[in-house]
């Protein structure tokens, strides 16, 4: 039997970051807003619920705060597994604004989204994605010192298989999923593409059916269940896609592949010590 993950970063509509700033912003506004998060959070939850799927929900910590205010979060997000995806979706190593914040720094941000997701959701969050998928061993060794068990950030190739690998103490990195397509292209297991017009979901027949070793890790924002680069879409819009990850998940259910939570994986599998 073969396993997947399907993972969710939750955090504020659109987020680019800014250069010489640490937090990120929403793309062309002014003001945070996290309506299209909203919006796309719910329609995936319902699609998971239809397919009996449990998945890792990646929060920024602000999100959490913000939507938890009006929305009961906590309820949503039963039988799902809560990780952590930054506060402010802040760049924590330099590579995406060119300012990248001390070491003491990281780690007060961690610890600042840490401690707010467990005031949301009441748990504390076992799992870490570094926002703009950029880690290095600075922040390798807050999330070790922080006492997370896992982070789920760099690309594997899929032809090598897909173990978990220790990245720094007892930290282990649960990477995402990447192979060629046949025009010798970068195919990803984030969904962002897809989105925005640039892979179809047969596309990623390519990704399911090399599986066989480890955890595929798919990736997707609930933002761009609602809302693309270019502008908020409309419900006839968002439907078709949700309905394209619908594709992507049930063409990978049809295949054999079971779906559980990343910290469930952990918990199940031999984990190696060192990159696979």
């Amino acid at each position: 039997m073969s396993f997947a993950s399907f993972t969710v970063d939750v955090d504020r509509d659109v987020n680019e970051p800014r250069a010489g700033h640490v937090e990120g912003r929403c793309r062309g506004a002014d003001g945070l807003r996290f309506s299209s998060t909203m919006d796309g959070l719910e329609r995936l939850v319902r699609l998971l619920g239809d397919l009996d799927i449990k998945a890792t929900f990646f929060w920024e910590g602000r999100a959490a705060e913000v939507l938890s205010a009006d929305h009961d979060l906590k309820e949503l997000m039963r039988g799902h597994e809560v990780a952590a995806h930054g506060y402010d979706h802040e760049d924590l190593t330099g590579h995406a604004t060119g300012f990248r914040p001390s070491e003491e720094w990281a780690d007060a941000i961690v610890g600042r989204s840490l401690s707010s997701l467990e005031a949301v959701f009441g748990t504390r969050p076992e799992g870490f994605r570094c926002p703009y998928l950029h880690i290095d061993e600075g922040v390798s060794r807050v999330l070790m010192r922080r006492g997370l068990r896992y982070d789920s950030t760099l690309f594997g190739e899929i032809g090598e298989g897909l173990r978990p690998y220790r990245l720094a103490g007892n930290l282990l990195e649960v990477p995402l999923a990447q192979c060629r397509d046949p025009r010798g292209r970068f195919l990803q297991s984030y969904l962002w593409p897809l989105h925005e017009g640039r892979r179809s979901p047969e596309d990623y027949d390519r990704l399911l059916s090399a599986h066989s070793e480890g955890l595929l890790v798919l990736a997707d924002h609930s933002w761009h269940i609602a809302e693309s680069l270019g502008g908020e879409l409309s419900r006839d819009r968002a439907e078709r896609e949700i309905e394209n990850v619908r594709k992507v998940l049930q063409k990978a259910l049809c295949m054999g592949h079971r779906f559980m939570t990343v910290s469930e994986y952990l918990s199940s599998c031999h984990v190696g010590e060192g990159k696979p």
